[in-house]
């Protein structure tokens, strides 16, 4: 790439994540099938994502909204919500949920070392 890119949000192009699903997903660079690959996602008010884990390592920033993140090893409280500005890195594999624990919208910048995927936990 030779000359500077930038988009706005409103000009950013959203889809459902996967057939019916409440959240949505807009491709920002790289590649979603091999990686490295980042997206902008966005989940609605109160939702709670499924157990699921990632084939590679992800970083994400928080850019509105408040997160809480649940493990399977450990509960969460009240205490572990984070704001706009939260970093936080996802190992691969690791089985995890994500939830909207504020009001509106959230919306993260999710950077993927590998391929950007979806793996839903069946245990």
């Amino acid at each position: 790439m030779t000359t500077q890119t930038l988009t706005a949000y409103e000009d950013l192009s959203f889809a459902p994540l996967a057939e019916g699903s409440p959240v949505e997903v807009a491709m920002l660079w790289g590649n979603p099938e091999t990686g490295p690959a980042a997206i902008m996602v966005r989940f609605p008010e109160g939702y709670k994502e499924p157990w699921h884990s990632h084939t590679t390592t992800y970083h994400s920033v928080l850019i509105k909204g408040e997160f809480q993140t649940r493990s399977k090893e450990g509960e969460i409280t009240e205490s572990d919500v984070y704001g706009p500005g939260s970093y936080a890195i996802q190992p691969g594999g690791a089985v995890h949920a994500e939830v909207n624990a504020g009001a509106g919208e959230l919306v993260a910048l999710v950077y993927f070392d590998g391929p950007v995927d979806f793996v839903l936990d069946e245990s």
